[in-house]
């Protein structure tokens, strides 16, 4: 019978458990003895320490968690390299991702989405305007709920920003990582000749809260090229959300239609667009029938069925 490894041991710190892990680190759940409160420690895996471009990235990551002071976003408290191994203390969300809750839900109720995508807007509206960083991932898996309902988005590992954060007199610049997850990627990513803002992210939110409203992502029965490609045709449509849940309302739908244009340039500009949007689907608007060129990634019929 096989047996788990032991906890690392990094000082001041008492590894409680494992709570996630992924291709560049591990994340443990932990007593910090100097802050007597539970943290988070995101520990880069050891193989990737002796390569350049993989420790920027995450150093990058969590010079932008550290710098940015807003409650919808984890905040990283300190960056430490113990014996080699490369690791932060983060503030622990006590609670879930929405992909885990996706996997337990079909979805999520429209009122629940709307907040989701208050919050997110709201968290990167500020890291946008204070910092100029756009996340370039976000996905149900980067969004989390605390126990006390408070949404935080998470994972900045793939952020670009486009004026320099300091700490102190040192000028630490994120590196040119436009990467991002088939499923949620925004067309302008994929291309990758376009400098990123704030639209970008519009359109991985929309893509997410399409996942969340439906169960189902944008293109679902594609291969990850085959994703890749459909963001980017102007012939590949999702279909209607309200044919996978009818109770969905004609203005939650039309906001999903307005976040995901393929170009952005017609594309919602702003995310405090989005949020005035979302205050007009909560107090049961609608909008006019778009009148922009730009095809969206997600269709919209005069009649949808239930399925």
């Amino acid at each position: 019978m096989s047996t788990a490894a032991p906890p690392p041991f990094l000082p001041d710190l008492e590894m409680l458990e494992e709570v996630g892990s992924g291709g560049m680190a591990t994340v443990w759940k932990a007593y910090d003895k100097n802050r007597h409160e539970i943290v988070a420690v995101k520990l880069l895996n050891p193989e990737l320490t002796t390569k350049r471009a993989d420790l920027e990235l995450f150093v990058a990551e969590e010079r932008a968690m550290e710098n940015i002071h807003h409650p919808g976003i984890v905040r990283s408290y300190d960056l430490r390299v113990f014996r080699d191994s490369w690791y932060y203390i983060m503030e622990y969300v006590d609670g879930y991702n929405f992909g885990y809750l996706l996997s337990r839900k079909r979805h999520l109720q429209q009122v629940d989405c709307l907040l989701i995508c208050e919050s997110v807007a709201a968290a990167l509206d500020y890291a946008w305007r204070e910092y100029g960083i756009v996340h370039c991932d976000i996905k149900p898996d980067n969004i989390m709920v605390h126990s006390d309902g408070t949404v935080k988005l998470t994972d900045l590992g793939l952020c670009r920003t486009f004026r320099a954060l300091k700490e102190g007199t040192q000028q630490l610049d994120v590196p040119d990582h436009v990467l991002g997850t088939p499923a949620y990627i925004s067309p302008e990513q994929i291309f990758g000749d376009v400098e990123l803002d704030c639209r970008s992210d519009i359109y991985q939110l929309g893509a997410s809260l399409y996942h969340l409203a439906t169960g189902r992502v944008l293109f679902p029965k594609l291969d990850e090229e085959g994703m890749l490609r459909a963001h980017c045709s102007n012939e590949a449509q999702a279909r209607d959300p309200r044919e996978y849940d009818p109770s969905l309302t004609e203005g939650f739908c039309q906001l999903l239609e307005a976040m995901l244009i393929k170009d952005r340039n017609y594309r919602i500009a702003a995310w405090g667009d989005v949020i005035e949007m979302c205050a007009q689907v909560e107090k049961g608007g609608a909008f006019k029938p778009r009148a922009t060129p730009g095809v969206s990634s997600v269709r919209l019929g005069p009649a949808p069925r239930a399925q």
